[in-house]
């Protein structure tokens, strides 16, 4: 393998701590797959990226009412990804059900009837006045279609035969759940949650089952994973979306610097030099390499980069809409993560440039910076440096 060197070149929001990190995770994973080039650190973030306190930000709220929001967002959370889930629980036998009594073998059970009665439900005045607020009410039938067609909606009424009440409520929120994404599939605004609370208690007045909230099974399954879901995605989204937008917006105003700085460590690597960039580092190396030759650059490879998003909606620095890469532009390897909400495409836009997809199972935003300890990654980086494409 030539000798030479890999510049890794971090993204948004990274400073030298969490920088340090990745670069560590990088050189072992590298190491592992023989790739035998040192590793130079790029770091711009602390000199160069935006500074940030968190200021603007709202305070954070009292313990109580912070963890009653998060059980409100967390339930539906659930419900909204998949409308069944309560019900689905519901369904799961708990012994209860033993104590119902004796059935009348010759008639329709207790769960048979409950069910009947929501099949024939047509909806009350007040119910279909809160459908047209919402411009639903060509999106009810197929909606209550979907769930009451379903066996889970039949077992949680059979299994809470001896607690309908539950079911009531369980079947209610699915409805309601089914009806936001009836509407979010036909381009029509998301339901508020005000609007969903009130389509729900309709929906069991009407029924005369007028007991609120979510069934104790449910309620438990959230209190021990829904809040910690919702938590744990705010705290990174959060991460995600503060340093990262302010570098990316200090970028379209003041990325000569940044380049400036990344050329200068280019110059101080032994050549043949391999960029490995991540995310708007990768944006600012393609502007970087687009604008000028520069000799030791032997090829460019992108993490999760946003560059040919940027070109195709008209805002990359280096480059007018539609206009193409100069020629004598590096050999570019472009990796994406179809989890990685911010990784892109590449070739349809910049034809020079090899796509290569990995999945790193990771949701995001984790995904987003799951390429430097992916083995798959490193692999394909090798065979990009030595030409074995």
């Amino acid at each position: 393998m030539p000798q030479g060197s890999i510049l890794l070149v971090h993204g948004t929001g990274v400073r030298l701590g969490k920088y340090e990190k990745s670069l560590e995770v990088a050189e072992k994973t590298a190491s592992e797959c023989s790739l035998g080039r040192n590793l130079f650190p790029c770091a711009w973030g602390d000199s160069l990226g935006v500074e940030f306190e968190g200021l603007s930000l709202p305070d954070v709220p009292t313990a109580e009412v912070e963890l009653k929001a998060e059980e409100d967002l967390a339930q539906w959370i659930w419900i909204l990804d998949d409308p069944l889930v309560e019900l689905s629980l519901l369904g799961i036998p708990d012994g209860s059900a033993a104590n119902a009594g004796v059935l009348n073998p010759e008639g329709p059970t207790p769960a048979e009837q409950n069910l009947e009665q929501v099949r024939a439900y047509a909806p009350s005045l007040e119910f279909r006045q809160l459908l047209a607020r919402g411009g639903l009410e060509d999106v009810w039938e197929p909606a209550r279609t979907r769930i009451l067609s379903d066996k889970v909606t039949e077992r949680a009424f059979e299994a809470s035969e001896h607690e309908p009440q539950e079911a009531f409520r369980a079947l209610a929120r699915a409805l309601v759940a089914q009806l936001h994404v009836e509407a979010i599939s036909r381009s029509r605004p998301a339901l508020s949650a005000v609007h969903r609370e009130k389509l729900v208690q309709r929906l069991l007045i009407d029924w005369k089952q007028q007991v609120f909230g979510i069934s104790d099974r449910f309620l438990k399954f959230v209190a021990r994973a829904g809040t910690r879901y919702v938590r744990d995605r705010r705290n990174a989204l959060n991460a995600v979306a503060a340093l990262p937008l302010g570098d990316v917006l200090l970028y379209q105003t003041n990325g000569a610097k940044i380049r400036s700085f990344i050329k200068s460590k280019i110059e101080s690597c032994p050549a043949p030099v391999t960029i490995v960039a991540h995310s708007l580092g990768g944006m600012a190396c393609v502007d970087l390499l687009a604008l000028g030759d520069i000799p030791q650059v032997d090829g460019l490879v992108t993490l999760g980069s946003q560059s040919s998003f940027m070109h195709e909606i008209g805002s990359l620095s280096s480059l007018k809409p539609g206009e193409k890469l100069r020629e004598g532009f590096p050999r570019w390897l472009n990796v994406f993560d179809r989890n990685d909400f911010l990784s892109f495409f590449a070739s349809r836009i910049f034809p020079n440039a090899i796509d290569f997809e990995v999945a790193s199972g990771q949701p995001f935003p984790e995904s987003h910076s799951a390429y430097f300890g992916n083995e798959v990654v490193w692999t394909r980086i090798r065979s990009f440096i030595t030409g074995r494409e």
